[in-house]
């Protein structure tokens, strides 16, 4: 760990040595030069772009210019006194610049004339705004939002419901930056005559317009890194410029940032610095989701309509979040449209979607959405790919899925759906009250009938596959806003994963006029219940302090189930158990440039009648308006667990139970991360180092049960630990008519079970190297796309040898000597997705947009897995391969 933390410092500070020596030089030349094209807006819109993107003040009467659009123009190294001669007619305006301050007035006015107003300017000073940010068009309200005081380091966060409070605004006149991910940024100039106690801040969606109304130049990052660290936020509504597969979505996205994996193709879950899916935490709208993929994981289970804001967390998050080992991503559901009726729909070649907004007499609105796929030749090809191994970390074992020859052919029957609604209530301007629901399963009937004669033998029968798998998820919620000071929020929720596989067979021989039934296969049930409450509250005791608090109760309940042959249980499990948590933190700001979050986080777990202490530190430092400094530590725990079982017989599977103490530890994680940024207006240059323990792991292995004798099936349960190391490099260029990132990240991921001998091995999903390369541009109605994914082999244990045995019956079984865990590794990953869409303008119908994607161009034969069949005593071997090339086309409208 010190040789990567040596290393990655050393690049670090050569790095930022040499850019912060290129900006000491640009710095000497103080001319404002500009480069913009403007296309479709009118001069209020051309300057404050100009305000926003050069740090400009305005300082010309509201009513100025007309609202008519600018015949349109474009700016290359252009110095700001000849951009404004020709946006401005002389026999019209005069200008004046002074310093960043540009003054305009009417011909015939003196240039430093002042327009009389109401309040004179100035009456306020040094006093305190609050209020809220919402979507201009919709009016939806916009969480952690940006908001800042022009040219300073004063600044704050709106919370989730949209309200902000800043303090020590130093003037009635000074002008606020506001941002927000997949949003136009907007500078607003105060003025004396605003509310300045229940402001309200709109922001434009940045999207694209048709035909020659076009905006560039300005289009918003479909990713932002938040200052505070770690963070990490996505424009939902922004994906879908991305290549995919079938659908837009959110998970896939995340999976092209620096320190996630991104060449997991089996699976949509997030692989975060070297943790699995089970050990992020994910929130919709308050609850938690424990199952997050559809088709065997080929799809995240959340329709991006459906959704307003989503960010994660890459580790050492804070004291507010807690029950889980690496991340966390809160997903924000949307509200619906205040304003007006909306709805929408998509379709493509793996499944429609459609959605409803209803608004509620300026009192709140209704969004109803969702989302079923259906059997076309793309989803019967990635359905053909995944369903011979559902496993979650495929066995190199024969498996139970290879069914007796003697069975009948069967045509699946395949499909997955998922549904969101949220009711919202706003009864006063601080209070709001929300429902909230989500539904998504999977089902799969692939049962069939046989009937077979041969040699005087006949057998009949059926044999049953069905499976089915989801998440239920509902939360209450009621947020208040008592003052610019105080703001609490409360919520009760219900979850509940279930899952369920049922492969038996039941079969009638006859031969010689004899016979009997067997019954064969394996049956599995898993359920999970979460009932929580939880209570939040914000406190800011001033511009530089921040206290939060809060408690969360939970209950849980756990059901599994697992029997073979109708007569082995191997296991029968019911098992309850009460978490409650308590937190606090203070978010505290020094000197102007530092910020410190220490926080401690509480819990007690009645299966262990023990109290768990988790103490949090978070700290940024702004060593100029550029370069920042981040770290984090912080203790983390895991009481609700995911459970691989490594079965040779039905292969790799998962399961969810509660931690006991005992038979299945509690799970333990520390995070030390350090990081180092430069950011300008365009471009963000980043790197992070990261090192995690973990102890507590759980695994689940049948590979050792004896063959004769008395069998406690809880015997297999075997207790592990392991440690993440790694450091990751993000280059972004965040605006303009070409936007994307390139991203670096190794990393090595070590487990130790004493089941698999003393020394530690590669985790199954350990990616020595990753590097992502992610490229759009934007031509008027156009927007291209293409990413490229490259990997390292993940690891895999392989056999030696076979054999075969003669059991005392007679029978004869084959063996299959195992070598050592993950001492092998797959094939390189990597694949190229390219994509384009194209915006229709279908008149008062509303927007269209047509959508192709070309996944895995080169038709690269990635190894999913490696197969093994013993034949007549020899062991064969066969790659597995994931999907190659892979066209797709969608199309989308939105309503007007």
């Amino acid at each position: 760990m010190r040789s990567i933390l040596r290393k990655a410092s050393i690049t670090v500070l050569i790095l930022f040595y040499l850019f912060t020596l290129s900006q000491s030089a640009l710095g000497q030349d103080k001319t404002i030069v500009i480069n913009e094209r403007f296309y479709g807006k009118n001069l209020n819109n051309i300057f404050r772009t100009l305000a926003v993107n050069y740090k400009l003040e305005l300082d010309y009467p509201a009513d100025l210019f007309p609202s008519s659009i600018h015949k349109g123009t474009s700016f290359v190294n252009t110095e700001l006194n000849k951009c404004l001669e020709e946006l401005l007619n002389p026999d019209q305006y005069n200008f004046k610049i002074v310093g960043r301050r540009v003054i305009i007035r009417p011909v015939g006015i003196d240039i430093n004339y002042q327009p009389p107003g109401k309040t004179k300017p100035g009456t306020y000073r040094d006093f305190t705004i609050t209020g809220q940010v919402k979507d201009s068009k919709s009016g939806e309200t916009l969480p952690y939002a940006q908001i800042i005081i022009d040219s300073t380091l004063n600044g704050t966060i709106s919370n989730m419901d949209g309200y902000f409070t800043l303090f020590n605004v130093p003037i009635d006149t000074a002008s606020l930056l506001v941002r927000y991910v997949g949003y136009e940024s907007n500078l607003i100039r105060l003025n004396p005559d605003m509310n300045f106690k229940e402001m309200l801040i709109h922001l434009n969606p940045s999207t694209t317009q048709i035909g020659e109304v076009m905006i560039t130049g300005r289009q918003e990052e479909l990713m932002r890194i938040s200052n505070r660290t770690n963070l990490v936020s996505i424009a939902p509504s922004k994906i879908a410029e991305l290549p995919s597969i079938g659908e837009k979505d959110i998970f896939r996205t995340f999976q092209l940032l620096p320190g996630i994996s991104g060449s997991q193709e089996s699976s949509s879950g997030l692989f975060v610095r070297g943790g699995t899916p089970d050990q992020n935490l994910v929130l919709y709208d308050g609850f938690t989701v424990y199952h997050v993929d559809h088709l065997f994981g080929m799809f995240s289970a959340f329709n991006a309509d459906a959704i307003k804001d989503v960010k994660l967390s890459k580790g050492g998050y804070e004291s507010k979040y807690g029950g889980r080992l690496s991340s966390v991503m809160e997903i924000t559901g949307k509200d619906g449209n205040e304003k007006g009726f909306d709805a929408g729909g998509n379709i493509g070649l793996i499944s429609a979607n459609a959605f409803m907004e209803i608004p509620l007499a300026g009192k709140g609105s209704i969004l109803l959405s969702g989302r079923r796929s259906f059997q076309s030749s793309l989803y019967t090809k990635i359905f053909d790919q995944f369903q011979n191994n559902t496993a979650t970390q495929p066995t190199p074992m024969p498996t139970g899925r290879q069914m007796n020859r003697f069975m009948g052919e069967a045509t699946p029957n395949s499909y997955f759906y998922d549904l969101n609604g949220k009711i919202t209530f706003k009864p006063t301007s601080d209070d709001i009250f929300s429902l909230s629901f989500y539904n998504g399963q999977d089902i799969l009937d692939n049962s069939s009938d046989f009937n077979f004669s041969k040699g005087g033998m006949s057998i009949s029968g059926g044999r049953t596959d069905l499976s089915d798998w989801g998440n239920w998820g509902s939360s209450l919620k009621w947020s208040k806003h008592w003052s610019e000071k105080l703001y609490t929020n409360t919520l009760g929720s219900f979850s509940n994963y279930f899952s369920t596989r049922n492969m038996t067979s039941e079969s009638s021989f006859m031969r010689s006029d004899q016979g009997g039934t067997r019954n064969m296969g394996i049956f599995e049930n898993n359920d999970l219940y979460d009932y929580s409450i939880k209570q939040s509250t914000e406190w800011k005791t001033g511009k530089n302090n921040q206290v939060e608090f809060g408690f969360q109760g939970s209950y849980y309940l756990v059901d599994y189930l697992y029997t073979r042959n109708d007569t082995i249980s191997i296991q029968d499990r019911t098992n309850d158990g009460f978490l409650t948590a308590l937190y606090l933190q203070d978010r505290l700001k020094l000197f102007d440039r530092l910020t410190i979050t220490p926080g401690l986080r509480t819990s007690w777990y009645n299966k262990t009648k023990e109290v768990y202490w988790e103490p949090r530190f978070n700290a940024n430092l702004s060593v100029t308006d550029k370069i920042k400094l981040k770290g984090s530590w912080g203790i983390y725990h895991q009481f609700t667990n995911r459970i691989i079982r490594d079965d040779l017989e039905s292969g790799s599977r998962d399961f969810w139970l509660l931690a006991d103490g005992e038979t299945i530890p509690v799970g333990k994680s520390m995070h030390y991360i350090a990081g180092l940024s430069w950011e300008n207006r365009d471009l963000l240059l980043g790197v992070d180092a990261f090192y995690k323990t973990l102890d507590g792991l759980t695994e689940y292995t049948l590979q050792y049960v004896p063959a004769y004798r008395e069998i406690n099936y809880d015997e297999f349960f075997y207790e592990g630990s392991g440690d993440v190391q790694g450091v990751e490099f993000l280059a972004q260029k965040k605006r303009g008519d070409y936007s994307g990132w390139l991203s670096y990240t190794y990393q090595t991921v070590e487990h130790q079970f004493d089941v698999f001998g003393p020394d530690p091995f590669p985790a199954s999903h350990d990616v020595s190297h990753e590097f992502k390369t992610i490229n759009t541009y934007k031509y008027r109605d156009w927007t291209f796309s293409a990413v490229w994914i490259y990997g390292t082999g993940k690891p895999y244990t392989a056999p030696l040898g076979a054999y075969e045995l003669i059991l005392p019956d007679g029978s004869t079984k084959d063996y299959v000597t195992v070598g050592d865990k993950n001492s092998f590794r797959l094939p390189d990953y990597h694949r190229l997705d390219l994509s384009a869409q194209y915006k229709i303008n279908l008149g008062g119908l509303g927007i269209g947009t047509l959508g192709i994607t070309l996944f895995n161009v080169y038709n690269r034969k990635n190894v999913w897995y490696k197969q093994y069949e013993v034949i007549e005593g020899e062991l064969l071997e066969t790659d597995v391969t994931l999907l190659g090339f892979t066209p797709n086309i969608s199309f989308s409208i939105n309503l007007k």
